[in-house]
């Protein structure tokens, strides 16, 4: 019973640290956006109700990067309140030691976490695409800079014929790295692979150049022609079409993903870039359970260097930590790392790190 009230005890603090540090947060992010685009909303002419519809869509955007940021000040200004009130004292002189008053603090931290890859998946992305629809759609007048070079292009031609290009220059319309794709029944019979793929207008066609045909029997045998070196082809795709299916990884939610790294892979193009922003959705969230598992030992410090000393440590280790998730996503997407482990090494090289720091100062 006594440990049941001390639990609650415990979370209610934590809770009333953690939504004065979220609402915090909110309000600074908030107020700076606003003076940084205030002038573009000007030179827009946006009215009021898209600026707030703007804003209504960028909010959860702000939530999930105030979440992290939140719950690690919670985390040690809740033990290190108590450590200052000499309540941590009187606690651990009882029995009760740092490792069972931190247990509803990790498990917060560990619900948090996967509530927040929902979170990102079912409402931030979605919102973010509303975002910038009204980005494009209300302030393209002040935009100066227009992409013209695409990449890993993904175009459903027909119900049984995919076309995947790798770069797209929509000045020239011209693409590199083509692959076209039969498929019936999910059954590959027929690939082309071409080195270049080029848009002629007076024939209202592709023009592939350098390509080679493969066709799939249904026994698995392969037959490849010799390389052909230009053609004709028609398609669906249009160079205008490229701009509409260009994707953007950090824009899609985990299934869609999931679902254009099958096709890529159906298609025989090298899906690992992809495959680590994949595993990256997941790994990254956990940052609110390894926040929380940092804070705590850092918060009971000895009490000479206050709170101020933890508070100011744990920010330290934040930065840190995202500079090694952002180092290994780099690693993966080189090939130096596999996509899983560029994206959790991070992960498990800082849950070691917080596990040693909280064993340390277990008494």
């Amino acid at each position: 019973m006594e440990i049941k009230i001390l639990d609650r005890y415990v979370i209610r603090k934590f809770f009333s640290l953690f939504f004065m540090s979220m609402l915090t947060f909110l309000v600074i992010f908030q107020i700076v956006d606003i003076i940084e685009k205030i002038d573009k909303f000007l030179r827009a002419k946006m009215g009021l109700v898209d600026v707030l519809w703007f804003y209504y869509y960028q909010f959860p955007w702000f939530i999930s990067i105030a979440l992290p940021m939140s719950l690690l000040l919670a985390s040690v200004f809740t033990i290190g309140i108590m450590g200052k009130s000499n309540e941590l004292g009187a606690i651990k002189s009882s029995g009760i030691s740092l490792y069972r008053i931190s247990l509803p603090l990790l498990l917060i931290g560990f619900l948090l976490s996967i509530a927040s890859f929902f979170f990102d998946d079912a409402v931030v992305i979605p919102a973010t695409r509303k975002r910038v629809e009204i980005e494009q759609n209300q302030m393209k007048r002040r935009r100066k800079v227009r992409k013209t070079v695409y990449t890993n292009i993904m175009f459903q031609d027909s119900p049984t014929r995919n076309v995947v290009i790798s770069r797209f220059d929509t000045r020239r319309n011209i693409g590199t790295t083509v692959t076209i794709q039969q498929i019936q029944d999910n059954v590959l019979l027929e690939r082309i692979d071409a080195r270049k793929i080029e848009w002629r207008p007076e024939k209202n066609a592709w023009l592939l150049r350098d390509f080679k045909i493969r066709d799939f029997s249904k026994n698995g045998t392969e037959r490849v022609s010799d390389t052909i070196k230009d053609s004709l082809l028609t398609l669906n795709l249009r160079p205008e079409d490229v701009t509409k299916t260009s994707l953007d990884p950090e824009t899609m939610r985990y299934r869609e993903l999931a679902e254009f790294i099958r096709r890529l892979q159906e298609s025989g193009n090298d899906p690992r870039k992809w495959e680590v922003n994949l595993h990256y959705k997941i790994a990254f969230s956990f940052t609110n359970f390894i926040v929380i598992l940092f804070g705590l030992p850092l918060a009971a410090v000895k009490e000479r260097k206050g709170i101020s000393f933890g508070a100011g440590m744990s920010l330290l280790v934040i930065f840190i930590y995202y500079g090694f998730i952002k180092f290994g996503q780099v690693m993966g997407y080189k090939g130096i790392l596999s996509p899983l482990l560029s994206v959790w090494i991070g992960n498990i090289v800082f849950l070691l790190c917080g596990a040693y720091l909280l064993y340390k100062i277990r008494q």
